[in-house]
């Protein structure tokens, strides 16, 4: 005992010097590391005050095009009028307007060196090139402010608005905005901070003014109340403002010791300060040293009186249930790649259908992964078949069965033929060493791009919804057989619906109606309320239906995969020859679609040039409809021939005095409501919008 107690004593003075000299080395240690810390805060700090202050312009630039696009709506009613164009620049103060067309081409501008320049000449996205993306997936855009080639190198800043037959694009040099950005920095730095006890000021850069700061006491000091502050008041000298903004200094700023960097915006004429007060840094280094030292001292006392013990069984038993939570995690991340690796992913997956088909498809996996999965694919050059399904199991055996069901599905419906006879033959094949007694739910379908007769067999799957161009909606609910490798030796009958332009269908597998919330199910009438809302297009489908089964069962886990695919059926599209014959059938066909009588005006008049002039041995036409009206799309291989820059006939004159030609376009471009011509893919593509009576 007596040897013990000796032992204990050298080791508690041990423990008590390692302890001192810990603390000094911890205390120096971390007096860097906190110099590193603010070093690190700093970078952040001066990017995002200096992306605030950039951006500080950008709703009155939102607000300025607002108002030029309420007076000039379009491209060509600026390229139309230019008088007002310059008239709107000088109205609003502006520096520079722009209009450019769908390709990206100035039509209308108050620079007349401007006039028929390409925004995509210099690539550099930061110039003029980056406002190309207004024409694909972007309303609104704006860029930093950068020097002006044509205003004495004074910082100018731009913004853009898309318009429906391209975009409109205005600069604003940032000298006229001086008033506006102060009254809009007044709270800036009050609103914002460095880190817990860090503050930003903002100054002019000319006077020196300081316009909003973080810290209240500088903003109640005693005796500057009712006079503008200046940074000199402040502590900020001379010698300070020529630091670089990565440069960080030591002051004292505000009557506190501060770590401080300095940052001037020169396009918008302000100055702004990042203070870290060094009291609070301290604060901070002396607290995490004692708190290491307490752990520190608890970790020694720890090891001198306890020791090392030998690992319990409750240790082993929790590295045997980490080992195999590991292995399940294993299991479980393959059997998921698994399932999206089988998925299509790509969306729209067949551009050359898109305008007559659109089709997306959404599947968030459950925890315990199943078998879920859908498919789209071409059945010959006209239909296109396409399915969602559910598999009974789980994790990998299910992830391996749905996988060799979806590649029989597409081995035996890719040969065409009977829809019934190729679904029973899977059913076979399936069935074929099911020991593990799983089996498939399905609905399988083959559109007809042409017509949009969709030919489907449901094997014991959730009934679609048909919703229709007029928001009406219908539940499908035939059903052709049990499920697939339930039961061999089924037959399979197929059955058949059809799909105008304008509807779509909507299938999907039980995780979505079976979604629980407090034992109750989300069911089909919310999944059909949910599909009756304003639905723009197939993607649109899916996320609705998602966001009302997440809204449904909030906080409650999801135990089952939730599959949607969702169709649009926009239009159809035929391949006529190009003769007059070819002409007469297209009239027919899209007669079936439309009564309007001036579709076969439109059809009559266009189709007859491409089979006079065009040289094309045939022609493709797709009847699109639309929420307000329909369009009518000529696609034909024939000559290069632009029908809309031919010169309007003179309708006022006799018939003797007219010139030949154009009175057919002129008579389409009076009944349109838009009219466009692209070569696309080395076709010529005519597009006609109508507007419905």
């Amino acid at each position: 005992m007596n040897a013990y107690r000796k032992y204990r004593v050298l080791i508690v003075a041990a423990a008590c010097a390692a302890a001192v000299v810990a603390y000094f080395v911890s205390s120096e240690v971390e007096t860097r590391l906190m110099r590193a810390r603010v070093e690190a805060l700093m970078g952040p700090a001066v990017h995002d005050m200096r992306e605030e202050m950039l951006a500080g312009a950008d709703p009155i630039l939102y607000y300025l095009a607002n108002c030029i696009q309420r007076e000039l709506p379009t491209v060509a009613s600026a390229a139309s009028n230019p008088q007002r164009v310059s008239a709107l620049m000088r109205t609003y103060a502006l520096d520079e307007v722009n209009f450019a067309d769908s390709n990206g081409v100035i039509r209308a501008t108050t620079h007349a060196s401007q006039k028929n320049y390409w925004m995509g000449t210099d690539p550099d996205p930061s110039k003029a090139a980056g406002f190309l993306c207004l024409l694909t997936n972007h309303l609104w855009y704006t860029q930093p402010p950068r020097r002006s080639v044509r205003a004495d190198g004074a910082y100018r800043k731009f913004a853009g608005v898309r318009l429906p037959d391209g975009y409109l694009q205005l600069g604003f040099d940032f000298e006229r905005l001086s008033r506006e950005l102060k009254e809009r920095f007044a709270d800036t730095a009050v609103d914002w901070h460095v880190g817990d006890g860090g503050y930003y000021v903002i100054a002019d850069a000319k006077t020196g003014e300081v316009i909003s700061d973080g810290n209240p006491k500088i903003r109640f000091r005693p005796g500057l109340e009712r006079k503008p502050i200046m940074v000199a008041d402040l502590g900020f000298e001379p010698w300070m403002l020529k630091k670089g903004e990565d440069e960080s200094f030591r002051a004292k700023i505000a009557g506190e010791d501060a770590v401080c960097r300095v940052v001037p915006l020169p396009e918008s004429g302000h100055i702004f300060f990042v203070v870290v007060p060094m009291q609070g840094i301290l604060h901070e280094r002396d607290v995490s040293v004692g708190t290491m030292m307490f752990i520190l001292l608890v970790l020694i006392a720890a090891a001198a009186f306890v020791g090392l013990r030998a690992v319990t069984l409750r240790e082993r038993a929790e590295e045997a249930r980490l080992a195999e939570e590991a292995r399940r995690q294993k299991e479980l991340m393959l059997a998921t790649s698994i399932q999206s690796a089988a998925l299509p992913s790509v969306f729209p997956p067949f551009p050359p259908i898109a305008d007559c088909l659109d089709i997306y498809a959404r599947m968030h996996a459950a925890k315990e992964v199943g078998g879920d999965f859908y498919d789209f694919y071409y059945v010959g050059e006209r239909h296109l078949a396409m399915m969602v399904a559910d598999v009974s199991g789980k994790g990998v055996p299910g992830a391996m069965f749905m996988m060799r069901a979806k590649t029989t599905l597409i081995d035996l419906l890719s040969r065409g033929g009977d829809l019934g006879k190729a679904v029973a033959d899977v059913n076979t094949r399936l069935a074929e060493g099911n020991d593990a007694n799983m089996f498939v739910t399905a609905w399988i379908g083959v559109i007809d791009l042409e017509t949009g007769v969709v030919e489907y067999v449901n094997c014991g799957h959730n009934p679609p919804i048909i919703r229709r161009a007029d928001g009406g909606l219908e539940w499908v609910r035939d059903t052709s057989g049990l499920a697939l490798a339930a039961l061999d030796g089924m037959a399979y009958e197929p059955h058949t619906l059809v799909l105008r332009p304008g509807d779509g269908l909507f299938l999907y597998t039980d995780g979505v109606v079976e979604a629980q919330s407090r034992g109750e199910l989300f069911g089909e009438e919310r999944l059909a309320a949910a599909l009756a809302t304003d639905i723009a297009d197939a993607k649109a489908a899916c996320h609705v239906v998602e966001m009302a089964v997440n809204a449904f069962a909030a906080g409650e886990p999801q135990a089952d995969d939730i599959t949607m695919l969702a169709i649009g059926f926009n239009g159809a599209r035929r391949t006529f020859a190009a003769t007059t014959e070819g002409l007469a059938a297209a009239a027919a066909y899209v007669k079936g679609f439309c009564d309007d009588h001036r579709a076969a005006i439109v059809i009559d008049e266009i189709a007859s040039n491409i089979v006079r002039c065009s040289g094309a041995t045939t022609f493709d036409l797709t009847y699109r409809r639309a929420e307000t009206g329909y369009a009518l799309v000529f696609s034909d291989e024939g000559t290069p021939f632009n029908p809309l820059t031919q010169p309007s006939p003179d309708v006022t004159a006799s018939a003797e005095k007219r010139q030949i030609g154009g009175l057919g376009i002129f008579m389409v471009k009076q009944m349109a409501e838009f009219v466009n011509y692209e070569r696309r893919d080395g076709r010529n593509v005519l597009t006609v919008c109508m507007r419905r009576r």
